[in-house]
């Protein structure tokens, strides 16, 4: 080993020592600068949160658990709740996949393993850290309300681990000789976020694993809760009173407004417990825990120091046996942290009943004097339905299947008299039909000949006194929502004309030869008149207003209408047959042989005016309440009604003129009041 060489090693020596950290703090500060935009747009993407949001305008907006003072479209939950899920990684990695795919994601997703990075040497690799599932919990009311289910996944959040791999910064000298080349170590794990929620995550859940959503949601009540992400706003919400157009909530209240239900049609339902977080050292879960959605509990040892024996697991109550426990007990716990520090107990309900059950599973560990009672609901959601429902007032019969009924579920029967849309409520205005119906959505009907006979009551019930009759038409009426804006509802009546029928024995004609409001010089004796044509469409809103009173809602229908007046004559003896057989009257001719017909002559009038409906209803009062006031065509009508019992309600309506009443005006008022009952087949005898 010469001299020279040994000068010449001591100098490579130097220089790599003097080099080396300037090297590497260099590459650390590029790499830590990589990870720092990394992380950057990760935060920025998850600031934005445009999944979620997205999926909000999809979905119902659930409040924070933060206060109720918070409102928010759709329906009103009590909060977002979260949990950490371990099982299904590899199922909900495809799913990710996929929707990487599909281009829902703005960066690329990688499943677990290792991926080629374009100028570097190897390969990097992506992990699997976490799978985080976030929920809306409903409340019973909500469940009643709306028919929805206790629980609902709203977003699955996954969260990657990408790692790189070494990058190249060196090589050979030019000259061959030694060169200063150096590999960079694998750069840190970065972490990276995906998140799936509304109808991206059903329509991607649908398209690769069918049955994951399922099995997701019964994963909830045996994983462990987590707090909400600090992500921004959740679910941003309004104060006061705001727009609900969801499809299921617009639906639900409107047949609230229109029809005499209790819920879930039934006479009585079963009582639903209220939800709260357990509190006790051996089931931490939600409660109550829903069978046969969930058939086990998972308990655990509290203790980290000292084991614990579960001696005995039994229904206790009333109805303690209709349940069964099916874990032989007793069981020994080892101490919090260890591998046999839990254990599942199984149940069963055993009993035969219909509606809902509620039992109490009570936890003993008799040793550490330690107890805990949880609540099990057997049949969630069940009610008993009744087969069919009469809906009976003094100016509509209705028959209806329920929508839990196993016949015919929303289809409806009905026979009404009057237009309450028009402010003409029971024989008011001559109109009667019988027609189907669904849900409240749509109905067709025909029109009947209106030929009835009621001489000795008041107005509106005797019909007697009415200027209006109806021969035979047809009428459609129809309440669509699909969501805000598309929503639209309205009716179209169409009649007849008289064309020479005998006359109804009820009618009754005028005897003036001028219009006697306006003076004008024209014939009208032994003419009468009907309504040939109603025609009315409208965009209904709803508000309510959950920070100030929860339990009003309202319905605002804008909109316009057409209604059309045709004059019609009753021909007799006393018209003025010129000749032997001819007579004219508004320049239609008849002979003898037509006495004792009606015939419609002319049009009479054509009302085109805005209609208006405000109305509003407490919703979960002890005796629900409501009212309602409309306008349309210079009349007024106001509506009110109160529920004495689940079957027996009390309606009264009142319509009166705000202009001049016209010639085809009988009453410038009527006024109604009556009983409403509900009756529903076979609950009725339970």
């Amino acid at each position: 080993m010469t001299k020279h060489f040994l000068f010449r090693a001591v100098l490579v020596a130097v220089l790599v020592l003097g080099f080396l950290p300037q090297l590497h703090a260099q590459t650390d500060r590029e790499v830590k600068g990589k990870q720092t935009d990394l992380k950057r747009e990760y935060n920025d993407a998850s600031e934005k949160n445009q999944i979620i949001k997205s999926a909000a305008e999809d979905k119902p907006r659930p409040t924070t658990g933060r206060s109720r003072s918070s409102a928010t479209t759709g329906y009103d939950y009590t909060q977002v709740k979260g949990y950490a899920l371990r099982q299904f990684y590899d199922r909900i990695d495809q799913v990710f996949a996929r929707a990487n795919d599909l281009g829902l994601f703005d960066e690329e997703y990688r499943v677990d393993g290792t991926f080629p990075v374009p100028g570097r040497q190897g390969k990097g690799s992506s992990q699997m850290r976490k799978v985080e599932v976030y929920y809306v919990e409903a409340t019973p009311d909500e469940q009643e309300l709306n028919d929805i289910e206790p629980y609902q996944i709203i977003e699955i959040y996954v969260e990657k681990l990408e790692t790189l791999p070494p990058e190249d910064t060196g090589g050979e000298s030019e000259e061959g000789g030694l060169g200063l080349g150096f590999d960079v170590s694998a750069s840190e794990p970065i972490p990276k976020g995906f998140s799936l929620a509304g109808t991206d995550m059903s329509s991607v859940l649908q398209l690769v694993d069918q049955n994951l959503y399922e099995d997701v949601l019964a994963k909830r009540s045996q994983s462990n809760p987590i707090p909400l992400p600090e992500r921004g706003e959740w679910m941003p919400g309004k104060v006061g009173p705001f727009i609900v157009m969801t499809q299921r909530e617009l639906e639900t209240t409107t047949s609230r407004f229109r029809d005499f239900w209790n819920t879930r049609d039934t006479l009585q339902t079963a009582v639903i417990p209220p939800q709260y977080e357990a509190a006790g050292p051996l089931y931490t879960g939600s409660i109550p825990v829903f069978y046969d959605e969930t058939q086990k509990i998972r308990v655990r040892n509290p203790e980290r120091t000292q084991s614990l024996k579960i001696t005995s697991a039994t229904f206790i109550g009333d109805n303690a046996d209709q349940w069964e426990v099916r874990t032989k007990l007793p069981k020994v716990l080892a101490g919090k942290g260890e591998v046999d520090d839990k254990a599942d107990i199984d149940f069963a309900y055993i009993g035969g009943s219909n509606y809902e059950v509620l039992g109490q599973l009570l936890i003993d560990a008799k040793e550490a004097n330690v107890q805990q009672t949880v609540e099990v609901v057997a049949n969630p959601g069940r009610f008993p339905a009744d087969f069919l429902v009469l809906d009976a007032s003094l100016d509509k019969i209705e028959l209806r299947s329920p929508a839990r009924s196993g016949f015919a579920p929303n289809w409806k029967l009905f026979y009404t008299m009057g237009n309450d849309e028009i402010g003409l409520p029971r024989w008011a205005s001559g109109i009667s039909s019988l027609g189907i119906g669904y849900k409240n959505q749509m109905s067709v009907g025909i029109v009947m000949p209106m030929n009835m006979i009621a001489p000795d009551l008041p107005t509106p019930l005797s019909y007697e006194k009415n200027l209006f009759s109806s021969p035979s038409g047809y009428n459609v009426n129809f309440d669509f929502t699909f969501g805000f804006p598309f929503s639209l509802g309205g009716s179209l009546t169409v009649i007849n004309d008289f064309d020479g029928q005998d006359a109804y024995s009820h009618l009754r004609v005028m005897d003036y030869d001028f219009d006697p409001l306006s003076g004008e010089v024209k014939d009208y004796d032994n003419d009468f008149f009907h309504i040939s044509t109603i025609a009315q469409v409208y965009y209904p809103i709803m508000f309510k207003d959950h920070a100030v009173n929860p339990t009003i809602a309202f319905r605002l229908n804008l909109g316009g209408g057409y209604v059309q007046i045709m004059r019609n004559h009753l021909i007799n003896n006393d018209d003025d047959f010129t000749g032997m057989n001819a007579w004219t009257k508004a320049g239609r001719e008849f002979d003898r042989e037509d006495i004792g017909t009606m015939v419609t002559l002319e049009k009479e009038d054509d009302l085109f005016d805005v209609y208006v409906r405000m109305s509003f209803i407490n919703l979960r009062s002890s005796n629900r309440y409501g009212m309602g006031i409309q306008y349309f065509a210079g009349r007024m009508m106001t509506d009110a009604f109160l529920e004495l019992t689940s079957w027996l309600r009390v309606e009264a309506k009142y319509s009166f003129l705000l202009r001049e009443r016209e010639i085809w005006e009988t009453e410038t008022s009527y006024f109604l009041i009556t009983p409403r009952l509900r009756i529903g087949l076979p609950s009725i005898f339970n």
